[in-house]
């Protein structure tokens, strides 16, 4: 696989084509606008693990269902006018599924072989890496409803190191009520990026991640952890779904994997990007009010801007600024911003 990145800052050229980095440190596609956030993927991951444990039953069927619904609008979303038109034809529809499966490559999602497809009928395929199995299976599923028109009726299971994925149709038209998904609430900000003159990007982002599509990962050059690309909106949908059986334990496993894995990072690599918060703004994650705040302004509640999810964030602040046991809570201030409330 050639990889095309800019000459200047080292960012694959898809990426900067099909990303946007908005002013207001909103990070979205350029393909429907639909919103992301880059993260490490043991948070995301990590959480949805930790309340299967909590709730002792398996809850992949969730996931994927919250997951597949967000995937076949974003792929609708893609393939909409006369492009969708063509590449739905039967005989062109697997360049609409290489298409995806390149692109989850770039975002850190998966490294997927297409084995077999026939129209209508039966896709295969094989993954060698993967972020989240049922995530993704919802992925590929919406990927499959979208081009097919019909609901999916998916297998999968692990075959020695791999992920076997087998779709087939299901006999039903995906169409439902709850397919629309909530966008979350913006509000002005300020980013101030320093961006690359050649692609746009901020630099931060060249300097600090390493694509590897050839193994289907995004990783953090200083702390080796896999990061992903994932949209906001699937991430809310699924949290949404999983409250509906725990309830306000939703916040409580956000919050406590989130401030775990911050604090572990934060001890095992001094002096790098995670001794301050200016990498949120980057990853998409929110605009805060101080890159650097003092006690005081922890103290008085820190406000970040177009935030992604509140719980995250707060384990997240307390685990850079509080040490080992801070005491530390989060409010939605007002829609699209967060407080954040720190004593050490």
């Amino acid at each position: 696989m050639s990889i095309a990145c800019c000459k200047n800052c080292g960012v694959p050229r898809m990426i900067s084509l099909t990303h946007r980095w908005r002013d207001d440190g909103i990070l979205e596609s350029r393909m429907g606008s639909t919103r992301g956030i880059l993260i490490e993927k043991e948070v995301f991951s990590g959480i949805l693990e930790s309340i299967e444990d909590k709730l002792g039953v398996p809850i992949d069927h969730i996931i994927i269902d919250a997951k597949r619904r967000d995937a076949k609008l974003y792929v609708d979303d893609i393939l909409s006018g006369v492009l969708g038109k063509v590449i739905r034809q039967p005989w062109l529809r697997v360049f609409g599924y290489k298409i995806m499966i390149l692109q989850a490559s770039y975002i850190g999602l998966a490294k997927m072989r297409l084995l077999s497809y026939k129209p209508g009928r039966r896709f295969i395929g094989v993954v060698e890496s993967v972020y989240h199995p049922a995530l993704f299976m919802g992925d590929v599923c919406g990927a499959f409803e979208s081009l097919e028109g019909v609901r999916a009726k998916p297998e999968y299971g692990r075959v020695g190191d791999n992920w076997y994925m087998e779709l087939t149709p299901s006999g039903e038209y995906p169409g439902e009520d709850r397919l629309e998904l909530e966008k979350l609430p913006e509000v002005p900000a300020r980013a101030g990026y320093d961006r690359c003159p050649e692609c746009g990007v901020p630099r931060n982002i060249g300097d600090t991640l390493r694509w590897e599509p050839r193994r289907g990962k995004i990783v953090d050059k200083v702390t080796g952890k896999w990061i992903i690309y994932v949209d906001v909106e699937a991430l809310d949908a699924i949290l949404r779904e999983l409250a509906k059986e725990l309830g306000e334990e939703i916040d409580a496993q956000g919050v406590e994997r989130s401030f775990k894995i911050y604090r572990d990072l934060k001890k095992e690599f001094p002096g790098s990007h995670l001794e301050n918060l200016a990498f949120l703004k980057d990853r998409g994650l929110g605009v805060p009010a101080s890159e650097d705040p003092g006690p005081d302004e922890l103290k008085a509640g820190l406000e970040i801007r177009n935030a992604f999810n509140g719980p995250i964030l707060a384990g997240l602040v307390a685990a850079l600024y509080g040490g080992d046991d801070p005491d530390y809570a989060w409010d939605n201030l007002k829609p699209g911003v967060v407080r954040i409330t720190v004593k050490s």
